[in-house]
C-alpha cells in the first residue's frame, strides 16, 4: 500500500523544519526491494518490489530530505564468487556479473541520495527472514518476497 503523506510539507515559521518522519530500507538489485517505515506511525507505509528508476522516482516524489530520518542501502560485501554447488562455470560467472550489478546499483543509489540531501548509511546484507517471521517481528499482515522483507528489516524500529 502506498501512502502520499503531506505530513513533509509543513513549514515552521523560520521555513521549513527538519521533521525526519521516515526511514526507509532499498535492497539494490534486478528486482529493488524498498521500505518507508513510518517513524510516527510505527508502521510500513510502502513495501514494494520495483526497478533502479522507480526507486529514484518513488522516493524524489514523496519523501524529501527533511522528511527521512535515514536512507539505508545494502551493500553486498562479497569480493569473490564461488559456489560449492554450482553447476558451471558459466553459472559462477553469471552469478559474479549479478553480485557486480547489485553493488553498482547501490553505489549509484548512494550518490544520488547524498548528491540530493540525504542522510544514507550503506549496511551489510542482514540474515534472511522468513514472511511468519518478518510479520511477527514487524506486524505487517501483506504479502511480501525476500527483496521487501530485506529492505524492511534495514527499516524496521529505527
Amino acid at each position: 500500500m502506498e501512502q502520499h503523506d503531506t505530513r513533509a510539507a509543513k513549514q515552521d515559521q523560520g521555513g521549513v523544519e527538519e521533521v525526519n518522519w521516515y526511514t526507509i530500507g532499498i535492497d539494490p538489485g534486478k528486482n529493488t526491494g524498498i521500505a518507508v517505515y513510518d517513524r510516527e506511525e510505527k508502521r510500513f507505509s510502502i513495501l514494494k518490489t520495483t526497478d533502479f528508476w522507480g526507486v529514484i522516482n518513488l522516493i524524489n516524489s514523496n519523501f524529501p530530505p527533511r522528511a527521512v530520518n535515514i536512507l539505508f542501502i545494502e551493500l553486498p560485501e562479497t569480493k569473490h564468487v564461488w559456489h560449492k554447488g554450482a553447476s558451471s562455470r558459466a553459472a559462477i560467472e553469471r552469478t559474479g556479473v549479478n553480485i557486480g550489478s547489485c553493488i553498482r546499483e547501490a553505489e549509484l543509489l548512494t550518490k544520488w541520495a547524498i548528491g540530493n540531501g540525504y542522510r544514507v548509511l550503506n549496511c551489510k546484507p542482514r540474515g534472511k527472514v522468513d514472511s511468519k517471521r518478518f510479520s511477527k517481528l514487524t506486524g505487517w499482515t501483506g504479502r511480501t518476497n525476500q527483496h521487501e522483507r530485506d529492505a524492511g528489516m534495514m527499516a524496521f524500529g529505527v
